[in-house]
């Protein structure tokens, strides 16, 4: 990281926190100049520059403080913007002057490290291989959050190449250029997702707010492990142009926030067409009218509200939800909704407009594509409808679109890259620093630590009749069962008449326990559908563990509603507690001490005692 002599120089010009001696551990946040800005919103800092309290200059100087402080643990920030504070400068200028862009004008801001920014950072996706290069043109959705007055001081730290290097076998939060990003709460715990340094940025107060991305669960998963709120858009609501490419027809940026109203601001900036992403045509005319951020509503709002759980299987055989003590919780969480107004339809039975089907019906059912246990595909599917195939294609794809762009130096062995084959190959050739070829750092794999790369060499980045059958089947197959589980076909006992009900989300749980992965994204990715995160409590390793919700396709705004009402009425923020920051290692301790989580135990619902 350059961070060190740039943020030294930036501090000594400041001057904006008090006191040299900034304590080893648990890691208090500093007073900045004088007013405390722990975990304040977007709208309360906003207030104190209006009110003079604080300056652009303030906030950027006490951010960069903080990642002083405490990067050196959790390894979430890459690099710092080295014209941060002159950016600074310029918005308070402006400010001065009687112009005010917006709720966002002199906001600090961090991006995950896929988004290029034409500036004196690096972008690298976490990787050695694209490190040095540059591309065409800045991420179109950073350009907007800069034009809005936003002041990015930095680029965070990712999981390498999106979590797309390795299909099993490896830390996620880890990178072969920053080492390996640690979750706040306990160290022993994973991030959980490749937006980890975002993440981790935002819940321990190193930013304001910061930019992820998501081709499958790098925005939820993540937010749910570190207790924050975000929605992972329809892909096409905003564009993907400049930030590198993981699947043409999965991708899409996002804000990471303490909020649902933080979110929706950056929402409402981010979204639109661009000429440079044709796919962003299909979101126009999606947008509401007076913009997401109007759509954030207080717990009042949950009366009324109708809310699925759609059963199989995310209420029923998967590890987080049985892992011990954690069913208990949601329970309490559901109990909750139900006393604030709103309807909870437990759903074991499919619809599909008005039409009752059994939940097991095998083109429209969760359980037909979704794991009974964890994350990703279940096992029994045939081998041609397998989304790995999909993502590995995808990828070949994307990347050698990215490298048509991207430019080395000359005299750099990299120039003219033009294939991810290129890529995988000079990752061997450089295993000592890359761990491709199995190193024993955080790529346990003894033979391969680009394993993904592997799978995407292979397919050749053929997008031929194979390739179409498996995506057609995955898009149409989690397509049904999200929009067949929005409408409910309540049964009268007596008569045996059906009612359909119109339901505004679905509610699934989302996290990690019993040795198996995070659930929430696959489904929605697969079918290319909003999700948003809210947090809801901990689990036993004291590590949050969120709701996830789903909507529709271009459903955003109301998912908005529905996860600013379940803020409002949760309020859940708990602060990161630190354990096990000076002697945590790895691999992640994912097992209960004293349970056994298995396939067969989970089919009953339960993790059996050791």
């Amino acid at each position: 990281m350059r961070s060190t002599h740039v943020l030294r120089a930036a501090l000594a010009l400041a001057g904006a926190v008090s006191g040299a001696c900034i304590p080893a551990g648990p890691f208090p946040m500093p007073k900045c100049k004088g007013v405390d800005i722990e975990d304040l919103s977007i709208e309360i800092l906003q207030s104190f520059m209006v009110a003079g309290k604080l300056t652009s200059r303030d906030l950027v100087s006490c951010y960069l403080a903080r990642i002083e402080q405490t990067n050196e643990y959790l390894k979430s920030v890459s690099e710092v913007n080295p014209d941060a504070l002159a950016i600074a400068d310029a918005m308070d200028e402006e400010r001065a002057a009687g112009h005010f862009r917006g709720p966002m004008h002199g906001i600090p801001f961090l991006v995950k490290d896929n988004y290029y920014t034409n500036d004196k950072h690096n972008t690298s996706e976490g990787t050695l291989v694209l490190l040095g290069g540059r591309y065409s043109s800045e991420a179109t959705v950073v350009a907007k959050v800069r034009a809005a007055g936003g002041v990015l001081i930095g680029h965070s730290t990712m999981s390498e190449a999106a979590d797309h290097r390795a299909l099993s076998n490896y830390a996620s939060g880890y990178s072969s250029r920053t080492g390996q990003g640690r979750n706040p709460y306990n160290f022993t715990q994973s991030t959980a997702g490749s937006s980890s340094g975002s993440v981790i940025a935002v819940r321990t107060n190193q930013v304001a707010i910061a930019l992820g991305t998501e081709t499958h669960g790098s925005l939820t998963h993540p937010s749910a492990q570190l207790g924050l709120y975000t929605i992972k858009s329809t892909p096409g609501l905003m564009s993907r142009h400049g930030v590198v490419t993981g699947s043409y027809y999965h991708d899409t940026p996002g804000p990471l926030a303490r909020s649902m109203k933080d979110v929706s601001i950056l929402l409402d900036i981010m979204v639109g067409a661009d000429k440079y992403d044709n796919l962003t045509l299909t979101g126009v005319g999606s947008y509401p009218e007076k913009g997401y951020a109007s759509k954030v509503v207080k717990k009042q709002a949950l009366k009324g509200m109708k809310l699925g759980l759609p059963w199989f299987p995310y209420w029923a055989s998967q590890g987080h939800i049985n892992s011990p003590g954690t069913r208990a919780k949601y329970d309490k969480r559901i109990k909750e909704l139900e006393a604030a107004g709103a309807t909870i339809y437990n759903i074991t039975t499919l619809s599909r407009y008005g039409t009752l089907l059994t939940y097991a019906t095998k083109t429209r059912g969760f359980d037909s594509i979704a794991s009974p246990y964890g994350g990703g595909n279940p096992t029994s599917i045939p081998s041609q409808f397998n989304q790995v195939t999909v993502f590995s294609t995808l990828m070949a794809v994307g990347y050698a679109e990215w490298l048509a762009n991207w430019s080395f130096p000359e005299d750099d062995s990299r120039h003219g890259m033009s294939t991810i084959d290129e890529m995988a190959a000079w990752n061997d050739a450089h295993n000592d620093t890359t761990g491709a070829l199995g190193n024993g750092t955080w790529w346990w794999d003894p033979k391969t630590g680009q394993s993904f790369y592997d799978a995407a060499v292979a397919t050749k980045g053929e997008m031929g009749s194979a390739f179409w059958t498996a995506f057609g089947w995955g898009r149409m197959t989690a397509a049904q069962a999200i929009d067949s589980a929005h409408t409910y076909v309540a049964v009268d006992e007596t008569t045996g008449e059906t009612t359909a009900v119109a339901l505004d989300g679905l509610l699934v749980p989302s996290g990690r326990g019993g040795g198996y992965g995070n659930a929430c994204a696959s489904v929605p990715a697969y079918a290319g559908y909003p999700v948003a995160q809210v947090p809801v409590d901990q689990d036993g390793f004291a590590t949050p563990m969120g709701m996830c919700v789903y909507g529709q396709k271009f459903g955003e705004a109301k998912l908005v509603e529905v996860a600013s009402a379940m803020e409002d009425l949760f309020q859940w923020n708990e602060k990161p507690m630190w354990h096990e920051y000076l002697t945590a290692k790895g691999p992640w301790l994912a097992t209960w001490p004293g349970y056994t989580c298995s396939n067969s135990s989970l089919n009953a619902y339960s993790c059996s005692k050791a």
